[in-house]
């Protein structure tokens, strides 16, 4: 009777223990607060081009420096409506894959640049 015991209690504690909480690393989790899409940081000194990529949200580089009299060229990487808009009213709405907008700059300066569709996408293009 005695050996019975024995044999059950250890089978009832590797069953125990079978069942523990210790977690499988393999089973796909779901956050609950899901993160928003990681954006390029944009570099503190303006990159030396004439081209920008439209993404989704993003212009990049946003911050560039050309010389007066060299045209930008503003290439849209995503199909989402997005548009160029300068304080001077120069402005390019465009949409769609392939798609670009050019600006000419004759004078030196620091022009700044904005989706309005999309608050917080902007930049500059310093002409010098």
């Amino acid at each position: 009777m005695r050996s019975s015991f024995r044999i059950l209690a250890v089978a009832a504690i590797a069953l125990a223990g079978a069942c523990g909480g210790g977690g499988d690393s393999t089973s796909p989790s779901t956050p609950s607060n899901p993160q928003p899409p990681v954006i390029p940081s944009q570099p503190s000194t303006p990159v030396i081009t004439t081209s920008v990529q439209v993404d989704d949200d993003f212009f990049n580089p946003a911050n560039i420096q050309v010389s007066p009299g060299q045209t930008v060229t503003w290439a849209w990487q995503t199909s989402t409506l997005h548009n160029v808009t300068f304080s001077d009213g120069g402005s390019g709405d465009k949409g769609g894959a392939n798609v670009t907008f050019n600006k000419t700059f004759g004078t030196t300066g620091t022009f700044t640049y904005n989706c309005t569709l999309h608050p917080g996408m902007s930049g500059t293009v310093l002409v010098k």
